[in-house]
């Protein structure tokens, strides 16, 4: 294991909170050595540690992989969440199925013990979910003969029933699963109650089939919004904020200022759901309360409104938002950045608000620059040379040209290959000669293994929002 270069720092941020990335990469090292003493010290020094993500894993993950039963407990007891892994790549699933396959019995117990407590999970579960899947009301039904108490559970990954009818779309189940005893505010494992689910497009990384235009299910989610409140489902500051209801941000703002300041459950601020839908007064309302564009959230270290303002093409949100501050090259986890997502979902009305991004120091990233477009920037010494992908799409354009240029203006280029496992590697024979031939060691190994994942960085879906 190599420390990565993003966690030399002592400000580092890959999920919500800021941490000092040397003692976290001390903890990810300690659990993988099963170094009780140091990693209890660690813990002990910042609570934040402990939920410290590089690539979508925690320290728990290495201690799990390596069956160290009493550090797994003791992180679990120190609220390790894995349930914040972006898009639940690496979440509690794999982390059950690694210990499982791995013979880690002890560990195992721990896992389910812990899942049961914090979100009700059981392997049976899956019956229901299936059914529901499916679309099968028969299904459902025998499902809930044959175990009455799985309206009150859920999958590996928190899902209990409601979830399932906002991921699938079937607002019809919503009343039945209420009724029979589903918590209508139930917290799946990465935080989100079924009515911020609704809010979010009902967008689930493992579950797609809805996202077709074509799917027979109902495609304005509002009304799944307005269902799951009429039954009851808490009305919070977010909710409030996405539904466009500028009073009640007002009525929640008058009774506690802080709230502008706050993430939700599932880690996102009214700021951006307010600004994913344009609704500028209440933008506006939240920065008057102290919001912070550039706070931390979910997939996004550098903040997502503005983020969101440009995949909606809000312009003047955007303008608001730029003049509070915000990062114009903030971007959200294998969504783009606000330059890039603006410009791919609006294709055609897009100019307006690329020109305002230009004009607070918005760069073209890497991943969207022709091998020209680099050439130059390595020529000028431009900044975007440091951006972290840079790298890995110097090695995706397949470029002898662009490779020389970039080993002469650093040569230490092949030496920081390993660092970028899963982005930076050369796609042709002839890069790999140049590379070997500048000192390239093809025995290093990548920073960190993955139990569980594939090494691969979770394939975008821009049509998510």
């Amino acid at each position: 294991m190599t420390c990565p270069e993003a966690m030399k720092t002592r400000a580092y941020v890959f999920g919500v909170e800021k941490v000092n990335g040397y003692d976290a990469w001390a903890l990810f090292t300690a659990c993988a050595a099963g170094d009780m003493r140091k990693v209890k010290a660690l813990a002990a020094k910042d609570r934040k540690l402990v939920n410290a993500q590089f690539w979508y894993q925690f320290p728990i993950h290495m201690a799990v992989g390596k069956g160290h039963t009493e550090i797994v407990e003791l992180l679990l007891e120190r609220g390790a969440d894995p349930g914040q892994s972006r898009f639940t790549y690496n979440s509690w699933d794999k982390l059950l199925r690694v210990a499982k396959e791995r013979g880690h019995r002890k560990v195992e117990a721990l896992l389910a013990r812990a899942m049961r407590k914090r979100f009700g999970y059981s392997p049976g579960f899956d019956a229901l979910k299936e059914a529901i899947i499916a679309r099968d009301a028969r299904k459902i039904n025998a499902a809930l003969r044959r175990r009455p108490d799985l309206v009150r559970a859920s999958d590996a990954l928190g899902n209990a029933a409601l979830h399932w009818s906002v991921i699938t779309r079937q607002p019809g189940l919503i009343e039945r699963f209420v009724q029979g005893g589903t918590s209508i505010d139930a917290q799946r494992a990465d935080g989100q109650t079924a009515v911020l689910l609704a809010i979010n497009k009902g967008c689930d990384y493992w579950y797609r089939d809805t996202r077709r235009r074509s799917h027979p299910s109902i495609r304005n989610l509002w009304v799944i919004v307005g269902n799951l409140l009429a039954r009851g489902a808490r009305y919070t500051i977010s909710v409030a904020a996405a539904v466009g209801d500028e009073e009640g941000v007002k009525r929640f703002l008058e009774k506690d200022a802080s709230l502008a300041r706050r993430l939700d459950s599932s880690r996102v601020s009214p700021l951006s759901h307010a600004a994913r839908e344009g609704y500028v007064g209440i933008v506006r309302l939240l920065l008057e309360h102290g919001a912070d564009p550039n706070l931390p959230e979910d997939l996004a270290p550098d903040g997502r409104a503005l983020f969101e303002a440009c995949t909606g093409n809000h312009v003047e949100v955007a303008e608001l938002l730029l003049e509070h501050g915000a990062n114009p090259n903030a971007g959200v986890d294998s969504c783009g950045c606000c330059l890039t997502t603006v410009g791919l979902h609006h294709p055609e009305a897009s100019r307006p608000m690329e020109q305002l991004l230009r004009k607070h120091g918005a760069n073209t990233p890497p991943y969207a620059m022709s091998v020209k477009e680099m050439k130059q920037a390595l020529r000028a010494g431009h900044e975007v040379v440091r951006h972290e992908e840079f790298l890995g799409n110097v090695m995706r354009k397949n470029s002898p040209g662009l490779l020389d240029l970039y080993l002469e203006k650093d040569p230490s280029v092949p030496y920081r290959m390993h660092l970028h496992a899963g982005i930076a590697y050369p796609r042709s024979p002839a890069l790999v000669r140049k590379l070997l031939a500048h000192g390239l060691d093809p025995h290093l190994a990548s920073p960190i293994p993955t139990p569980g994942g594939n090494g691969v960085e979770p394939a975008p879906f821009p049509d998510q929002r």
